[in-house]
C-alpha cells in the first residue's frame, strides 16, 4: 500500500495544513536546526525553500535570481526512472510544541500513525534530509546523468545557470522514524516520484513523496565538464562489418568496409587443337575437371575470366572476384566522432561531454 507522506502547501511565507495557515517568523530554532520563510539551516549549512515543491530529487532546473525577492529553483524536466539511489543522511525532530515557530504543523499525515487535521497532535515532526550523492558510483548523481543522454542534454541546455536537486528536507508526521524506510530506490513516473525500499519493519515498501512534503532543497552545479568523460569505438552501418582503421594525414578518418563478390563460372582448359565441343566440366567434391567424350584423359579446368580467383566447392565450381564499398563510422546521438585519436592503437572514438564534477551552489542568494 503506497502512503503520502506529509503533505502541505507553501503560501506566502507560510504552509497551509487541514485549511490552516501557519507563518513562521523571520527566524526560528530548533537544536541545531533554523528554519525560516526561504531558509533551512542545519548545523551550518543552509538550504533553499522557496518554491520547494518544484525541487524533486535528481531534478534538471534553472537557478532563477530574481532582481527582488529570494534566488529559487524552476523546475525544467523530472529525474529519469530508476537510475539514481536515494539516501538519509541526515534528520531533525521537534516536537508539537515548536511546530509553530517551523510554519508547519503535523495536523495532518497520510503516514501510518498520523492523525486528521481535526485532531490535537502530541507527537513529533520529523525533517529527513533525503539527497542523491554526487560522486561517481552506480546511483549517484555525476554517473548516473552523465549515462543518461536525455538527461545530460538537458543540463547542458540550462547553460551556467542550470542546476540539479541532489537533495531535499521532507517532513514526516507519526509513528514511522526508521530512516531506512525512506531510502532506497528513486522511481519516477510521469512526474510523481517515490522510493522503493527493502527496509525491513516498513508499514510500506514504496513511498510516494508528495511535492508539498519538501520543506527545503540542495541545489548542485557542474564544477567542471569533461569532453571525454564518456568514450567508446564507433559503430558500422549495417552490412558493413568491417573495420578499418586509417591514420594517414590525407584520410583520417576511419571506415567500415562491405565486401561483396563478383561471379562467374569455369571453364575446360583445353590447348588450341582441342575440340570444345568433345570436352565438358564435370563436377565433383573438389576441385572439377574437364573430361573427354572421346575417352581421352581428364583436363584442368580454369576461370572463364582472368583476374577471378578459383573457388572449389561440393557442386560445380565458381570463380569471383571481390568489390569493396566503403560508408562512414557513426557515434551513438550526443557523442561527438573524434578521427584524429591517438588511443586505442589508432581507433577513431565517440566522445561524450560529461560532468567531470559537481558540487553544491553557493550559500548565498537566500
Amino acid at each position: 500500500m503506497k502512503h503520502a507522506m506529509f503533505v502541505p502547501m507553501l503560501v506566502a511565507g507560510g504552509i497551509a495544513l487541514g485549511g490552516l495557515t501557519y507563518f513562521a517568523p523571520v527566524e526560528a530554532k530548533a537544536g541545531f536546526t533554523k528554519v525560516s520563510p526561504s531558509t533551512l539551516k542545519f548545523e551550518g549549512v543552509r538550504y533553499w525553500r522557496k518554491k520547494a515543491s518544484e525541487a524533486k530529487l535528481g531534478s534538471v532546473g534553472q537557478k532563477m535570481t530574481p532582481l527582488a525577492g529570494k534566488n529559487y529553483f524552476q523546475k525544467k524536466q523530472d529525474a529519469p526512472d530508476g537510475i539514481y539511489k536515494v539516501t538519509i543522511d541526515a534528520r531533525t525532530t521537534i516536537s508539537s510544541k515548536k511546530a509553530s515557530s517551523w510554519g508547519v504543523s503535523a495536523g495532518a499525515s497520510n503516514v501510518k500513525g498520523g492523525v486528521s487535521s481535526s485532531s490535537n497532535y502530541n507527537g513529533t515532526i520529523t525533517a529527513y534530509k533525503m539527497r542523491i550523492d554526487i560522486g561517481n558510483r552506480k546511483g549517484n548523481l555525476r554517473y548516473e546523468t552523465n549515462r543518461n543522454h536525455k538527461h545530460l542534454t538537458a543540463l547542458k541546455d540550462e547553460g551556467k545557470g542550470g542546476r540539479l536537486i541532489s537533495a531535499v528536507w521532507i517532513l514526516v508526521a507519526g509513528d514511522e522514524s526508521k530512516e531506512e524506510c525512506y531510502t532506497g530506490d528513486l522511481a519516477v513516473t510521469n512526474g510523481v516520484w517515490k522510493v522503493e525500499t527493502t527496509a525491513s519493519g516498513c508499514s510500506a515498501n514504496s513511498w510516494t513523496i508528495a511535492p508539498g512534503s519538501i520543506i527545503a532543497y540542495e541545489m548542485v552545479k557542474v564544477d567542471k565538464w569533461d569532453n571525454q568523460e564518456l568514450t567508446q569505438k564507433p559503430s558500422c552501418p549495417s552490412g558493413y562489418g568491417n573495420y578499418d582503421t586509417r591514420s594517414s594525414p590525407l584520410t583520417p578518418m576511419d571506415r567500415c568496409k562491405k565486401i561483396t563478390y563478383k561471379h562467374v563460372g569455369v571453364k575446360c582448359k583445353l590447348a588450341i587443337t582441342d575440340k570444345a565441343k568433345n570436352w565438358y566440366v564435370s563436377a565433383k567434391n573438389g576441385r572439377d575437371v574437364c573430361k573427354s567424350r572421346k575417352g581421352k584423359k581428364d583436363k584442368a579446368v580454369k576461370c572463364e575470366k582472368s583476374g577471378y580467383d578459383y573457388v572449389a566447392q561440393a557442386g560445380k565450381d565458381t570463380c569471383r572476384k571481390p568489390q569493396e564499398s566503403y560508408k562512414d563510422p557513426y557515434c551513438p546521438a550526443g557523442y561527438d566522432y573524434n578521427k584524429k585519436s591517438t588511443s586505442n592503437s589508432g581507433v577513431d572514438q565517440c566522445e561524450l561531454r560529461g560532468i567531470a564534477s559537481l558540487k553544491p551552489d553557493s550559500q548565498d542568494g537566500f
